[in-house]
């Protein structure tokens, strides 16, 4: 108190000087390096994760991906430590845990497969900004690639399952720059659908092959990329022709938006079929991704100024060059087509993070929900990896890795 009995000012000015000091001390303190990794909440120390093994062995007895317990890993910068709520199955992924190494990767043993995924953003590094704790999101499956045209020698660097751990694990820590928020209308399971097989499609049908309303697409096979492709192509207004070696799966296809189907183990010939059904004209779009041995009679599908998407080189079920005597053919054999008609063949290797964000919301928007085949519980992950290459699916192959 004052001598003349009023209060005191200085006390509490200096209260007030001494709070915000703190609060000022305290956002230095959480945004120091040492504060890094914020966690949403306590994480355990170890996780459950799938190796691939050794490649030799792998080559010996088939798919010998083991269970192993490894710790829980830790952000850096620019980083997040999501938890994996799913991951799926694609035909690259056969190659490398059957002892392939593909795309220069090198023999790993302890290398976790796969690239696709979908989870929740439950730590973050320094510098992360895009994404924050809670968020449900994707990611690509190369990180680097945010926007632009592909470049190999500097986005491949980071190529999940390959050179680096992938998504068969309860948690994975991945590049923020890399990641889409996934919106409360698709599920974990669709999302994780997303990377490989649904933006691949999504590259091919609606980036690079621009197709258009009123334009015919044939795709290959009743894996996914060609489901996808085929879904996309129907959200563009396309119609759609899609191949199968099984009358059943054609039948299924149909339910599910083809608008034509050809038997290609029925009609070797194939291409002749699609010219059929299309009036002599042929397609404007054809996705290849059964490989090298089929691309004469794509070239042969095609109508004047069509575009062949030439994708994957390890098919789960390929076409009829691998099902009969045929050879593939040399590029020798395919200039007349190509001058005569104008025709176009444009490599697609999966997509960029914009894709992908594109991909999901026209997914969300127009109601879009990926075929799968069948979902395996993660213990069962060989399981699911067995029925992947016995060619019995329809679409993806998931597998569920937490609720």
């Amino acid at each position: 108190m004052a001598a003349n009995g009023a209060k005191s000012n200085t006390m509490p000015h200096v209260n007030r000087i001494n709070r915000r000091a703190l609060l000022r001390y305290a956002f230095a303190a959480a945004t120091t390096a040492s504060a890094w990794p914020l966690y949403a909440r306590s994480q355990p120390a170890m996780m459950r994760a799938w190796e691939m093994g050794d490649a030799t062995a792998a080559a010996q007895t088939g798919y010998s991906i083991r269970l192993v317990q490894r710790p829980v890993p830790e952000p850096g910068p620019g980083q997040v430590l999501m938890k994996v709520h799913a991951t799926g199955l694609n035909a690259r992924d056969l190659s490398l845990m059957s002892g392939v190494r593909i795309y220069g990767s090198q023999d790993i043993p302890t290398r976790i497969p796969l690239d696709d995924n979908a989870g929740q953003v439950v730590a973050v590094g320094p510098d992360v900004g895009r994404v924050k704790l809670g968020d449900q999101v994707v990611c690509t499956h190369f990180p680097l690639w945010v926007e632009g045209d592909w470049d190999d020698a500097t986005m491949s660097i980071m190529d999940f399952g390959v050179n680096t751990d992938g998504f068969l694990a309860e948690y994975a820590v991945v590049p923020a720059q890399g990641l889409v928020r996934i919106p409360d209308s698709i599920s974990s399971i669709d999302a994780a659908t997303f990377p490989n097989a649904g933006l691949t499609a999504w590259h091919a049908v609606v980036v690079d092959g621009e197709v258009q309303a009123g334009e015919t697409v044939l795709t290959l096979g009743s894996g996914g990329v060609s489901v996808f492709g085929m879904q996309w192509a129907k959200m563009r207004g396309a119609r759609v022709i899609i191949t199968s070696s099984s009358d059943d799966k054609l039948a299924r296809l149909r339910e599910l938006g083809a608008d034509d189907t050809i038997n290609y183990r029925t009609h070797p010939d194939w291409h002749e079929k699609v010219l059929e059904k299309t009036a002599g004209r042929g397609v404007d779009a054809v996705l290849n991704t059964v490989g090298i041995g089929e691309m004469e009679r794509c070239l042969k599908s095609c109508a004047s100024n069509g575009r062949v998407m030439l994708i994957g080189a390890n098919p789960v079920a390929r076409g009829a060059a691998a099902d009969s005597e045929s050879k593939p053919v040399g590029m020798q054999d395919f200039p007349r087509d190509m001058i005569m008609k104008g025709l176009t063949i444009k490599g697609v290797i999966v997509g960029s993070r914009c894709m992908l964000q594109d991909l999901v919301q026209a997914a969300a928007d127009h109601d879009i929900r990926p075929v799968i085949d069948r979902v395996y519980p993660f213990e069962q992950a060989l399981d699911a990896v067995r029925y992947m290459a016995s060619g019995q699916k329809i679409g993806k192959v998931a597998i569920e890795v937490s609720g």
